[in-house]
């Protein structure tokens, strides 16, 4: 740990620059910034003691590159880390009580960490995911303790980048190194997705955590999901020169679409249930195929063309990570335009059906379709669907095109340019 003057007086004078850029922050000028605030929101809500020796954390959001509703079934998924972050700032305290406050929300999470347990009122809130990832250290014979922390993030809440994920990552960051425990990224990733499981009330899958933790482009292979299979795909390099990565939210309402994400995976176990499996990843594709009359009357065709999606997504997943290995980023980009043509007629869930006035997902492909089209990009939707974030890869000649025409229809802010990050959840400072 570096006191908090020396670290402010060090930032200040570029000191700090180069580890700052190989986060890829972009404009120098704007990561100083970005830290400073950090700096200054630690002070102002646990004192201005420039003595006081603080450690600086950063764990990256994630977008999803591949394997759209695969990883529940027990199949593979692809994601990257991006330079949308989480940056916190923290200090040991010799209380035994977490305090974190977040920039943008007014109150400050107290948390005992001598009381155990998911606490009646906690679920869903940040609270109880720091309670869940203590539990989680405690469960691996790792001793934790108490720690003051500030934090900022441009992983905006419900974006489909994992907001969740990077701040549940960098507790554990701060846990995981300035109380010694060790633990390696995949390690904290579990601990991570069973406080976001047990504690907050969210039945994740891991490859959220496992991005944020590892960085770059994870390959996850969850036949076992207690214990993923994860390849790591370095990201310097993998997207041609000039070709930028975008995310658009369209800002759609999640608020009353708990029960169509909750369907997408119980049709596709309705038709392993049907073949005698407890997910699709059991099942082979040619049993499936030679049940299609029979499954058709007992689950009907939804669940059937889901599973299609499932089976076919998969596939897809994998010839992605194979592309992107070979440095084939033309085959890539092809198999990324036929995962976002299955969402609309496989997996339907791009819209909503019960609400057809607000359709933003749609909305915001056919933009990127009708600017994309014949050029090297590729477009798709990417998340659980039916509102929230499409991704698109742009190049650089239609860039400015593309971010003004898609930030004039769903608002300013709303397209994001990223770049993919190597690191995952680090210690800056």
């Amino acid at each position: 740990m570096q006191k908090l003057g020396a670290v402010r007086r060090a930032l200040g004078a570029g000191e700090l620059d180069g580890t700052l850029s190989r986060l890829k922050y972009g404009e120098i000028s704007g990561a100083r910034a970005k830290v400073a605030h950090v700096l200054d929101g630690f002070a102002r809500s646990f004192g201005e003691d420039e003595e006081r020796p603080v450690v600086l954390c950063s764990a990256p959001g994630r977008t999803e590159l591949g394997g759209n509703h695969t990883d529940h079934q027990h199949g593979y998924g692809l994601a990257a880390a991006v330079t949308l972050d989480l940056v916190a700032v923290a200090a040991h305290n010799t209380d035994g009580y977490v305090r974190v406050k977040s920039r943008g929300f007014n109150k400050l999470d107290v948390i005992d960490l001598t009381v155990e347990g998911p606490q009646e009122g906690e679920s869903t809130h940040s609270a109880s995911l720091i309670r869940g990832i203590a539990e989680g250290f405690r469960a691996a014979g790792k001793a934790v303790g108490g720690f003051d922390a500030y934090t900022a993030s441009d992983v905006l809440r419900g974006s489909g980048l994992s907001s969740s994920a990077a701040f549940e990552m960098g507790m554990a960051a701060i846990w995981n190194g300035e109380y010694g425990c060790g633990l390696a990224p995949a390690e904290l990733a579990k601990i991570c997705q069973y406080a976001e499981n047990t504690y907050f009330g969210k039945p994740s899958g891991l490859l959220d955590q496992l991005t944020s933790a590892v960085g770059g482009i994870i390959f996850a292979d969850f036949a076992d999901p207690r214990t993923p299979k994860i390849e790591k795909l370095h990201a310097d390099g993998l997207l041609p020169e000039g070709m930028f990565l975008c995310v658009t939210d369209t800002r759609g309402s999640h608020s009353e679409l708990t029960g169509e994400f909750a369907a997408i995976r119980q049709e596709m176990e309705q038709i392993a249930a049907f073949l005698g499996k407890k997910v699709l990843g059991q099942v082979t594709e040619s049993a499936f195929w030679a049940a299609l009359p029979a499954l058709r009357k007992a689950c009907g065709d939804r669940a059937v063309l889901r599973a299609i999606h499932y089976f076919e997504e998969n596939a897809r997943t994998l010839a992605q990570r194979d592309a992107l290995q070979a440095g084939q980023f033309d085959a890539f980009a092809a198999l990324v335009l036929e995962s976002g043509r299955a969402s609309f007629a496989l997996c339907q869930n791009v819209y909503c059906s019960t609400d057809v006035r607000h359709q933003g997902l749609s909305v915001a492909l056919a933009l990127s379709q009708s600017i994309l089209q014949g050029s090297t990009g590729a477009w798709r939707m990417q998340g659980g669907g039916f509102a929230g974030t499409i991704q698109a890869y742009v190049p650089q000649s239609l860039l400015e095109r593309y971010h003004s025409e898609i930030e004039r229809v769903f608002g300013k802010g709303s397209c994001y340019i990223l770049r993919l990050r190597e690191q995952g959840a680090v210690k800056v400072i």
